[in-house]
C-alpha cells in the first residue's frame, strides 16, 4: 500500500504517522509511507499513491486545491482530508473524498475509515494495471491503456497521454490482464476496445496508430474481436 501524508505541521505529521504505522502493522499490510509538508511538494512527484492524506488548511495551496488539480490531472487515488475546523467537511466532497478526519485523529476512527478504503481498493485492483518503472509507481486503469510492445526487453505502455518504459516479459504481464486484451503479435497486446478496423495485417487504433497482427493470430483475433462487438452491442 503506498501512502502520502501532506501537512504543515510536523508534529501532527510525526504523530499521525505513528498511528498508520500501528494500523498496517496489526493488520500486517506492507506500505510505503511519504510525507510532504506543502501542497506544491505533493504536486512535483510522478508517484500515483493508493491513498493521499490531505490536511485541508495549508500555507500555499490547500488541501482542496491541491485535490482539485490532482483531479483535474485524472489522479483517482483515494483521498482523505485532515481537518481542525468541521466547516470545511462539505467541500471536501466536491473532489470526489472519500473520507475525511477531525484533528487530533482518533485512532478508532481511523481504523474504521481505513478499512472501509482499503476494501474499496482491493475490490477495483482488477480494474487498473500498476507498474513499477524505477522509483515510479504508477497506476493505469485497463480502459485507457490502447496496447503495449515489447522491444530491446523492455515493455512499453501506450495510452491516449502518455507511453511508460519499464522491465517486463509480454508472457507475464499478458496472463495479468482481462480479456479485452489480445496478443495479436509476439510483440504487442492491445486493448480491443481501442481498434477501429483490422486487415490482415495490421490493427487501426482509436488514437489513429497502426499495430501489426501476425498471420497466425489473425483468426483467432477475428472471432475475439467480433465476440467483444457482441457483448458491447455493437453487432
Amino acid at each position: 500500500m503506498n501512502l502520502f501524508l501532506c501537512d504543515d505541521q510536523t508534529e501532527f505529521t510525526n504523530k499521525f504517522s505513528k498511528q498508520l504505522e500501528g494500523y498496517f502493522l496489526l493488520k500486517k499490510v506492507p506500505f510505503q509511507l511519504t510525507v510532504f509538508s506543502s501542497g506544491e511538494d505533493l504536486l512535483n512527484t510522478d508517484i500515483t499513491p493508493d491513498i493521499i492524506f490531505l490536511d485541508i488548511k495549508m500555507g500555499g495551496l490547500s488541501g482542496i486545491e491541491t485535490a482539485r488539480v490532482l483531479r483535474k490531472n485524472l489522479i483517482r487515488s483515494k483521498i482523505i482530508f485532515l481537518t481542525a475546523y468541521k466547516e470545511y467537511v462539505f467541500e471536501a466532497f466536491d473532489v470526489d473524498a472519500s473520507h475525511y478526519l477531525i484533528k487530533p485523529v482518533n485512532t478508532d476512527k481511523l481504523e474504521a475509515v481505513l478499512d472501509h478504503v482499503i476494501g474499496q481498493l482491493r475490490a477495483s485492483n482488477e480494474e487498473y494495471l500498476t507498474i513499477q518503472s524505477g522509483s515510479s509507481i504508477q497506476r493505469f486503469s485497463h480502459s485507457e491503456i490502447l496496447y503495449m510492445e515489447v522491444r530491446n526487453r523492455k515493455v512499453t505502455i501506450h495510452t491516449g497521454n502518455t507511453n511508460l518504459e519499464f522491465y517486463e516479459q509480454l508472457d507475464t504481464l499478458e496472463k495479468t490482464l482481462p480479456t479485452q486484451f489480445f496478443r495479436c503479435h509476439r510483440s504487442f497486446i492491445v486493448n480491443m476496445d481501442s481498434v477501429m478496423r483490422l486487415s490482415k495485417t495490421d490493427l487501426f487504433l482509436t488514437n489513429g496508430e497502426c499495430i501489426p497482427i501476425s498471420k497466425r493470430k489473425y483468426y483467432d483475433f477475428s472471432m475475439a474481436f467480433m465476440k467483444q462487438m457482441q457483448k458491447e452491442g455493437l453487432t
